[in-house]
């Protein structure tokens, strides 16, 4: 009797010590620093020109992304909430209507999942390529 309590003991301690060591990590994964484009100074745009397809972009952090809708014009994407999966991912894509991105319409999709673009901003090159290396 006292080994099969001495064994939930361990499993339970077990158990805790794994929930604390996971609790560290996600907390030390997320704590990041996140771009405010508003303190940065980049003007707000209600909608991107996209003919075809973006020309590129890049993950800057789990809720923002720098679209580049030409090799010319990049533009900061601001997601509506966080997606854990936008900094691993491959491909991207961007929810249009007609020929314009709108901010609090289209969405991003990462993963197959459909993330709403919260707002957007006009950079320029420097800017961009800027914020891309600090990430």
């Amino acid at each position: 009797m006292n080994r099969n309590k001495f064994r939930a003991l361990a499993a339970a301690g077990a158990a805790a010590l794994l929930t604390l060591a996971a609790g560290t990590s996600f907390g030390a994964a997320t704590n990041r620093t996140d771009v405010n484009a508003e303190d940065l100074g980049f003007e707000q745009v209600d909608s991107i020109p996209m003919l075809m397809r973006p020309y590129s972009w890049h993950a800057v952090d789990d809720d923002t992304v720098i679209v580049w809708a030409t090799a010319r014009d990049p533009y900061l994407v601001e997601l509506a909430f966080e997606s854990h999966d936008l900094r691993f991912s491959h491909a991207i894509g961007l929810t249009q209507f007609g020929s314009r991105i709108y901010a609090k319409f289209d969405a991003v999709m990462v993963a197959g999942f459909r993330y709403p673009i919260d707002s957007i901003y006009k950079m320029t090159r420097e800017e961009a390529r800027t914020l891309a290396r600090g990430t």
